[in-house]
Order: C-alpha cells, then sequence, then structure tokens
C-alpha cells in the first residue's frame, strides 16, 4: 500500500513537472532560436557538454561576414547578412575554426549588430569574426580570456568606396594579397553600450565617409521579438528607411529548448580551448537552479514518503538502513563526480598544452611564410636589378658596336679620300711635268728657228751686198 502512495506521489509532481515544461514551451515561438538553424547545418556536442552549430553545404574558402552588406545605424555598424540563418549567427554568439570541424558557431546570450575584429588604414578596412574567447562587459568593452592570434586568412578587406555597397562580396583582396595588406593594417576593437544595448563602433564613421567619397545614410533598427515578423521582402519605400532585426527572449535562448533539435555526439577533440570560452555562463546558473528544484522536488517526495511511512508505522530500523544506503551512494557518487573531474582537468591540461603548441607552430608557420614572402620579394628585387643591368650592357654594347662601326666607316672614307687625293696630285704633278717638258721643247724650237732665221737674213743680207 505504502508503495502505491509513494508512486502516486511521485507522479503528480512528475505531472506538475512536465506541465509547467510544457506551459513554458507554449510560450516560446518554436524555440526559433536554434531549431531555425538545423536545416542549414548540424548540431554537433564537443568537449564537456557544448553544443555547437557547424554550417554545411558551404562554398569553396567560405567564411562568416562574407555575404552581406554593412549599414549604418544607431547601434553602430550592423551587418544584414543574405543567408537564411543570419539573423541570428551573426548577432548573437562567437564564430571559430576548428582543425577538424572548420566553422563553428558558439551560442551566447547578448544581441549585437556585428561581432567582429576590425583594421584599417589610408586604403583598406577589414574584418574578421570575433573568437569566442573575446567577452562583452560594458564598462570594459571587449576583453579576451585567452592570448588568441587570429590568422589573416581569416580576414575580409575591401578599399573605402566599396565598404558599403550590396555586394561587397565582390570586391574583397584576392587571398595572395591579404598578408601584405594585414601587415600594413592596424587593430580596431570597439564596443560599448548605448539605449539597453551593444553597439558596434568599429571603423570611425566620418573616417569611411571621407575616403569612401559617398554619402552614407543612417538607417533605423526595428527589433522583432517573434520571428515570424521578419521578411526579406520590404517595401521599396521603406527598404533604404529600415532594419528589422530579430531579438531573441530569454525563453527562447535557454539552452533548455536545445531539447528541441537533434545534437550529435562526437569523441573527436576540437582545438578550441573550452577552459577558457566563458560564454553562454548564465546558462550554467539556470542549470544549476533547475537541478536545485528538480533536487528540492525530490526531497520534498521524500520527505512525503517518510510522513506516509510514519503515518503507516514504518520502522526506525528501515528508515536507518535506507538513510545508511543512500548515504553510501551518494559518498560514491561524489567519489564519482571527482575522479570525473580530476579526469577532465587532466584533459583540459592536455588540450591546453596541445593548444600552446599548436599556437606556437602557427606563430612559427607564420613566421616562416613572412620570411620566405621576404625572400621572395629581395629575390625578386635581385632578379630586377640584374635584368635592369643586363639591358644596360646590352644597350652599351651596341652603343659601342655603332661607335665602332661608324669609326671604322670614317676610317676607310679617310684612306679613300687620301688614296684620291693622291692620284689627284700625281695627276697634277705628271700634268705639270708634261707641261715643262713641252715649253722646253717650245723652247728650244723657238731659239731654233730664231737661229735659223738669223742665218737666213745673214745670207741675205750678204748676198744683197754683193
Amino acid at each position: 500500500m505504502k508503495k502505491l502512495i509513494i508512486i502516486a506521489v511521485l507522479i503528480v509532481f512528475g505531472l506538475s513537472a512536465n506541465a509547467d515544461a510544457n506551459t513554458n514551451y507554449a510560450k516560446r515561438v518554436g524555440g526559433y532560436f536554434y531549431t531555425s538553424l538545423s536545416p542549414y547545418g548540424t548540431w554537433i556536442e564537443i568537449g564537456f557538454g557544448t553544443p555547437v552549430w557547424r554550417p554545411t553545404h558551404m562554398k569553396r574558402n567560405w567564411s562568416p561576414y562574407s555575404m552581406g552588406q554593412w549599414i549604418y545605424t544607431d547601434y553602430g555598424w550592423y551587418w544584414n547578412s543574405f543567408e537564411p540563418f543570419g539573423e541570428v549567427v551573426y548577432h548573437y554568439g562567437r564564430w571559430y575554426y576548428d582543425d577538424y570541424y572548420g566553422w563553428i558557431w558558439i551560442p551566447d546570450y547578448e544581441w549585437a549588430p556585428a561581432w567582429v575584429d576590425w583594421r584599417y588604414d589610408d586604403d583598406y578596412i577589414g574584418w574578421a569574426p570575433l573568437s569566442p574567447y573575446a567577452l562583452f562587459s560594458i564598462n570594459i568593452g571587449i576583453h579576451y580570456t585567452y592570448d588568441y592570434y587570429v590568422p589573416y586568412t581569416y580576414w575580409n578587406f575591401v578599399k573605402y568606396n566599396h565598404f558599403c555597397d550590396n555586394n561587397v562580396y565582390k570586391y574583397y583582396v584576392a587571398p595572395k594579397y591579404k598578408y601584405r595588406v594585414h601587415s600594413r593594417t592596424k587593430v580596431r576593437t570597439n564596443y560599448s553600450y548605448y539605449d539597453g544595448r551593444v553597439r558596434n563602433n568599429g571603423v570611425d564613421f566620418d573616417r569611411i565617409r571621407d575616403r569612401s567619397g559617398r554619402t552614407i545614410e543612417k538607417r533605423n533598427i526595428v527589433t522583432v521579438n517573434d520571428p515570424r515578423e521578419l521578411t526579406k521582402e520590404r517595401e521599396v519605400n521603406n527598404r533604404n528607411k529600415e532594419i528589422r532585426t530579430y531579438i531573441a527572449n530569454r525563453d527562447d535562448i535557454s539552452r533548455d529548448n536545445l531539447r528541441d533539435v537533434k545534437i550529435e555526439r562526437t569523441e573527436r577533440k576540437t582545438s578550441l580551448n573550452l577552459d577558457k570560452v566563458e560564454l553562454g555562463r548564465d546558462r550554467t546558473v539556470d542549470r544549476n537552479d533547475t537541478r536545485k528544484t528538480d533536487d528540492t522536488r525530490k526531497v520534498e517526495t521524500r520527505e512525503n514518503g517518510r510522513n506516509l511511512n510514519t503515518r503507516e508505522n514504518v520502522n526506525d530500523t528501515k528508515r536507518l538502513d535506507n538513510n545508511i544506503n543512500r548515504n553510501k551512494i551518494e559518498n560514491d557518487r561524489k567519489l564519482q563526480e571527482r575522479q570525473e573531474i580530476e579526469k577532465r582537468n587532466s584533459e583540459i591540461e592536455k588540450r591546453n598544452n596541445e593548444q600552446i603548441k599548436r599556437n606556437e607552430e602557427l606563430k612559427r608557420n607564420e613566421q616562416i611564410k613572412r620570411n620566405e614572402e621576404q625572400k621572395r620579394n629581395e629575390q625578386i628585387k635581385r632578379n630586377e636589378q640584374i635584368e635592369i643591368q643586363r639591358k644596360t650592357n646590352e644597350q652599351i654594347q651596341k652603343r659601342n658596336e655603332v661607335t665602332n662601326q661608324t669609326r671604322e666607316l670614317n676610317n676607310q672614307r679617310t684612306v679613300q679620300q687620301r688614296q684620291e687625293t693622291k692620284k689627284v696630285e700625281e695627276r697634277i704633278q705628271s700634268s705639270n711635268t708634261n707641261r715643262n717638258t713641252e715649253v722646253e721643247r717650245n723652247t728650244s724650237n723657238n731659239q731654233t728657228d730664231k737661229r735659223q732665221n738669223s742665218r737666213s737674213n745673214d745670207q741675205n743680207n750678204r748676198s744683197r751686198t754683193r
């Protein structure tokens, strides 16, 4: 009889608890915060009961905060995603690239226009997802629980004049140039609290407006608690005036809603240092409160059972035996929990050491890449200088050849001119010699003629005299 009474009491309390749970579930909007992501990805459990969401059917080289548009609002720079799951994963939680799982999203409570890091210089502006080690505090803004280096490959860079384009993804810097742009930009992560919500100040609005040379209009954010009010098709007159965004209520964010989704369990370890991740700490408190409530109900049930047993004159010996057994079970449970905690701490320490080694390896690889890049640039410069020197030598050689050819031609002409001059001189000399010979001959002939004439005259005179 007493067993039946105890069973009846337990059934009553169980029905009451289920009624409360069903009532709370009826107040939610179908657990939209978690269930809306299931069609586009997979919920998996990593580490010690940590649920994360991994998108599927993504394009190659896909990354968070790449398909969308930056819009300026009262809460700073708002990422208006073009992806169907963007209303949740780009305004809540953090992103992390795991060595095995790829990009995974870790849920969190706080809403923001976008959870990203910023970098900029005079030519480019870039952004990358904030890591799960980044926490927001009203007093100090963003602070980090772990020294994590965000690789340059996770960043998207674009020139200022394309920053607010709705097809900004078409103007991203190519992957092979990311390191060069990343190395010359400086970090700017500036979050504050405004009107009860997080404000993403990002890179200064006036700087972007001045350097882009474009008019950037501020648009209003209209928040909705019921996701059914969201629509991507707006009237043309309102499209440029307001942004409708989903703000989840406390019940919808509660981890209890994960019961509505299928979570895959895996033994594969993650490269994320879960011991340093403090996202969703309030959920732990909620779970503890729930456990306390359940324990209270169990205690009340036990007390009711004891009262029933007392009313039915259950002897003290049996109760004492039950207490002893209960204490033994409790001690065994505590021992098991202690062993699990020690095992967990050992695994956490091991993961931390692995993560430290991985980070050091990443830094070494980055340094090696930078050195190789520097060597390549130096080799390219040397090759360019060698090529310039070779071309210069070729030009000098050509000039020398042309000069030598010109000199040889001039020498040949000079020799020819000298030869011609010599010939002319010889002809002139020969002509002069002939002329002199002719003159002498003529002179001799004249003298001979004169003598003959003189003789003739003498003879004629003599003849006359006679």
